[in-house]
């Protein structure tokens, strides 16, 4: 939804109802998005000694109530002077909520997000942030994003978005990227790339290596670099776009570990043992890693 103000909500609405009233009212709301992470329940068969199709049964019944909430709180919008084509729901599921909210932040490239700072009664004049999930993803998500921390329906803190600082995955290194990390990546291809030749042919490959770029030897051309293999998706064979790590702790590109999971996959494509969930975590840092090994190898092909 362009323009629109997204306001992450609990599945319990007396929790986030103070909220989203603290939003329509001080905030100018054209079209508001209710963002929402379901933490499912961790079953397995082994463990609560149901079968399978119990635990589905139990899983989608908590799915259902969370969708309940969410229709409770569009219910709320529409009594206070929005209309329903107006109010729309991106959910997601996940067991880290703020993670999941971050992961939503980048899927939907939000601009502004309303979301608790504490539980209401935790609230205190002076307040900080106490909410870990409200103080990661105040961390990680990327600056282009402009948030409103609320409590009790009052503003606890205002992170302003950067919007002239370009994409969020950029936006994103600044926040959380410590400048040793590309400096550590670029002492690597020098020692792997550093060949015996002669001194004019020397310097011309150091100097590429300054703007970024990786020679195979040839004084004549250049060769598309490979990535190290962490950087490729066991499933696609290709260089991670959308990094996520799976149950089974390796990551995968989210689209294609999805697609997995929906073509009848259950169990790990890395080891072959079952998996325990099907949820993603998004893995920022080896993303940006990427990014900056991508800024250094510019002719990277794919």
């Amino acid at each position: 939804m362009e323009d629109a103000i997204y306001v992450a909500v609990n599945q319990d609405v007396r929790e986030s109802k103070k909220t989203l009233l603290w939003t329509l009212k001080d905030l100018q709301v054209k079209k508001l998005c209710l963002l929402h992470v379901h933490h499912p329940f961790s079953l397995t068969a082994s463990s609560s000694g149901l079968d399978q199709s119990e635990i589905d049964a139990i899983q989608q019944s908590e799915l259902n109530t969370s969708y309940d909430s969410l229709h409770k709180y569009r219910d709320i919008c529409t009594n206070n002077g929005l209309s329903e084509e107006d109010v729309d729901i991106s959910l997601n599921s996940g067991y880290d909520v703020g993670a999941g909210i971050v992961e939503l932040i980048y899927q939907n490239n939000i601009k502004k997000l309303v979301m608790g700072a504490a539980a209401d009664p935790h609230y205190s004049r002076g307040m900080s942030i106490t909410s870990r999930k409200a103080e990661y993803v105040s961390q990680h998500a990327p600056n282009g994003c402009k948030m409103w921390f609320i409590c009790k329906g009052k503003l606890i803190k205002t992170r302003e978005g950067s919007f002239g600082l370009g994409n969020p995955s950029g936006s994103f290194q600044e926040f959380s990227i410590s400048p040793q990390k590309p400096s550590k990546i670029r002492r690597k291809d020098e020692d792997e790339t550093e060949p015996k030749e002669h001194s004019g042919q020397k310097q011309e490959n150091e100097e590429d290596t300054k703007k970024g770029t990786k020679r195979n030897g040839s004084s004549k051309g250049e060769s598309s670099p490979e990535p190290p293999e962490d950087y490729m998706c066991s499933i696609t064979g290709c260089l991670l776009e959308d990094p996520h790590v799976a149950a089974d702790g390796f990551t995968y590109e989210a689209d294609a570990f999805r697609k997995w999971i929906r073509t009848g996959g259950r169990i790990s494509p890395k080891t072959g043992q079952p998996l325990q969930n099907y949820n993603l975590t998004p893995n920022h840092t080896l993303r940006s890693i990427i990014q900056d090994w991508l800024a250094m190898n510019p002719n990277y092909h794919g």
